[in-house]
């Protein structure tokens, strides 16, 4: 590997750590797993690498796709295997220790009542106690992991409530802090993917001299005051909303009808953003800003 393809791969490998942070941010939040995370990065890893090889005119298999991506052949068959329905493997379910422990809680009879009621636990058992503890839960279902470090975790996510003093009720049986909707998410994935297809799109070769998709940022370069901040946030949805009913104007007296060949689905999108001071910080040590070049 020449030392530009290495500086290159170097820098991207930076990138991709500062883009993710949002999203590894969002998953946290919302109870997805690193086990997880990574096996939904290993599908789409497997999937770019199908579609590359079939528009190349050449069979899919497990060897070429390995060629490209360096996952395993077996891991690879696994992926081309699974259902095409979104879905979260029960191994990498099994692997977040959290819902394991919730669900333990209501299942396990040493920790329910008569018929089943669920039973608030000490966090260590007293010697006025006969039964099981929090402690003694953390320690079955999940060993080598600090009970306390579980306990602050489902008390901060509103997932247990502390009802006495060392005392603590379970308050669902699920581990899904800040759940969010289909719809919701659906949007979020859509609006990043978008944006992020038409900076691959832009950077590649046949797309320099303006010949790439519109791309336009404009940016403070010494910053706004809270207040300063507050007019730019309703500015730019005042003059946002303006351009942006323009536009389906636009659409609407050009689109294609239902039904008809080669039609391109396309669209503008508009967002404001506030920068990250801690990720923009670790990111500059990493990539530092060339001079002239800004956020």
């Amino acid at each position: 590997m020449s030392w530009v393809q290495h500086s290159v791969k170097n820098s991207l490998l930076s990138a991709f750590r500062y883009l993710l942070k949002p999203l590894v941010r969002m998953a946290i939040k919302n109870g997805v797993s690193f086990p997880e995370f990574s096996n939904a990065l290993k599908q789409a890893y497997v999937d770019v690498a199908s579609r590359q090889i079939k528009s190349a005119g050449m069979s899919v298999s497990s060897e070429g796709i390995f060629v490209i991506t360096s996952i395993e052949t077996k891991e690879v068959d696994k992926v081309l295997r699974a259902d095409t329905e979104p879905h979260v493997e029960l191994d990498a379910q099994a692997q977040s220790p959290l819902p394991r422990l919730l669900n333990a809680w209501h299942v396990d009879f040493q920790y329910t009542g008569p018929y089943g009621v669920l039973r608030d636990l000490e966090f260590t058992r007293s010697t006025a106690s006969e039964g099981k503890s929090f402690s003694d839960l953390a320690a079955t279902y999940c060993p080598g992991i600090s009970p306390r470090a579980l306990l602050d975790e489902l008390i901060r996510t509103e997932c247990v409530k502390e009802v006495g003093a060392g005392v603590y009720r379970a308050l669902g049986r699920s581990y899904v802090p800040d759940p969010l909707s289909d719809e919701s998410i659906r949007l979020v994935a859509q609006v990043v993917h978008n944006l992020c297809e038409t900076l691959e799109v832009n950077l590649r070769p046949e797309s320099r001299g303006g010949k790439g998709l519109v791309q336009r940022t404009v940016y403070t370069r010494t910053g706004l005051s809270p207040e300063a901040l507050k007019r730019l946030e309703s500015h730019v949805r005042d003059r946002g909303q303006l351009f942006a009913e323009q536009i389906d104007d636009w659409f609407t007296n050009n689109q294609e009808r239902e039904g008809s060949q080669g039609r391109f689905k396309t669209g503008v999108g508009i967002y404001h953003y506030v920068v990250n001071d801690e990720d923009e910080f670790e990111f500059s040590k990493e990539l530092p800003i060339a001079e002239g070049e800004g956020k």
